[in-house]
């Protein structure tokens, strides 16, 4: 990938980038699970494209819900309103996924109006926790509303299967899962949700997504696209599917349970749910006693090692977070798991390095070197 972003830059209205554009859309299709809708480029961060598919689905005053079970649903509802929608929220516990049977109740429920789209968030990176997709589909695909998707950090680490889940919106990008920097972001829409798109006029040029979707067709972006990252997410598709969708899936998985083997150890818990836990991000409990906080600055300062914590959310100071998605590989979490008994030694709190290194080494059995 640093190859391609470091090749010479291309005319974009060339057949050159044309082919490679075309190329890139074949290649998404398969991790949106996806044969019938065209995945569309913009150069954008993920909110952008969040933006986007709201601002050209969506009137002022249409009725959305918002499924809050995390940071990013309470997000995405604060993005429809601020494009001013009338968005409800419907909200669960932090640490578990959106409730579908709480869903099904409230469609279900008469008063006086329907909602234009339904908002989730598919894997919410600040409590670690994952929506079941299908579940939440079940319910709103025979509904006149749009389900739209937040899946800047699943693609490429969850399933997801637009065509046979019903999926009308699913946002994601560059920076999460295709390990490539940000700038770019994803969009799929199915023909319900172009129904709908053709039917409101556009608020803006630069994310018309009518005109995205024809320039798209032709092998084109709508503007001057960001030619390199286009180059480096083209290749770190590849590298995806010459490893394998269900090989990539797994070896995440088995990367994020070696971590949390590890670190339990160390006196710290995964903050969401077992049956909702991400394979793909730990949002691990700080142990009793233990600033989270002072754990990120040690484990930047001390080690050059940059993980997070949960800032502009209710669980700042209390959880970090880890990714294991990407360029992710057994030794980063060898090393993640020793820097973190450092960083918590720091602050006081005793531990056995050795054992916690072993769980590690225990879990990664499973994972290819």
């Amino acid at each position: 990938m640093l190859r391609a972003l470091g090749q010479q830059v291309i005319y974009h209205r060339s057949s050159e980038f044309k082919e490679l554009l075309h190329d890139t859309a074949a290649m998404l299709q398969p991790l949106f699970g996806t044969t019938a809708a065209n995945p569309i480029v913009l150069t954008s961060s993920g909110t952008g494209a969040l933006e986007a598919v709201l601002a050209n689905s969506l009137r002022p005053g249409d009725r959305v819900l918002t499924l809050d079970n995390g940071h990013w649903g309470a997000r995405f509802g604060r993005l429809a309103t601020s494009l001013g929608a009338s968005v409800e929220a419907l909200s669960s516990s932090w640490g578990g996924g959106a409730d579908a049977e709480a869903l099904r109740r409230r469609l279900s429920a008469s008063d006086g109006g329907e909602f234009v789209a339904v908002l989730v968030a598919h894997n919410d990176t600040f409590t670690g926790a994952v929506t079941d997709l299908a579940a939440i589909s079940d319910v709103v695909r025979d509904t006149s509303a749009l389900l739209v998707v937040d899946a800047v950090s699943s693609l490429g680490c969850l399933p997801i299967e637009v065509d046979s889940w019903g999926l009308d919106l699913v946002v994601s990008a560059s920076q999460k899962g295709l390990m490539c920097p940000p700038g770019l972001a994803l969009v799929t829409a199915s023909e319900k949700a172009w129904k709908r798109i053709d039917k409101v006029d556009p608020r803006g040029e630069y994310f018309d997504l009518r005109r995205a979707r024809d320039m798209a067709a032709q092998g084109q972006a709508t503007f001057t696209p960001a030619v390199n990252l286009v180059r480096a997410l083209h290749e770190a598709l590849r590298m995806v599917h010459e490893t394998g969708l269900t090989q990539t899936f797994a070896r995440q998985a088995h990367l994020g349970r070696a971590l949390a083997a590890g670190v339990a150890e160390l006196g710290m818990s995964l903050y969401p749910n077992a049956d909702a836990a991400s394979p793909c991000v730990s949002v691990l409990r700080a142990p009793e006693g233990v600033d989270a906080a002072k754990i990120v600055a040690t484990m930047r300062d001390r080690y050059g090692t940059q993980i997070a914590g949960a800032r502009r959310s209710r669980l700042d100071g209390t959880v970090i977070r880890i990714g294991t998605m990407g360029y992710c590989r057994p030794d980063d979490i060898r090393l993640d798991v020793w820097q973190l008994a450092g960083a918590v030694q720091e602050q006081g709190h005793t531990v056995d390095v050795a054992t916690a290194i072993a769980a590690t080494e225990r879990e990664l059995e499973e994972v290819a070197a």
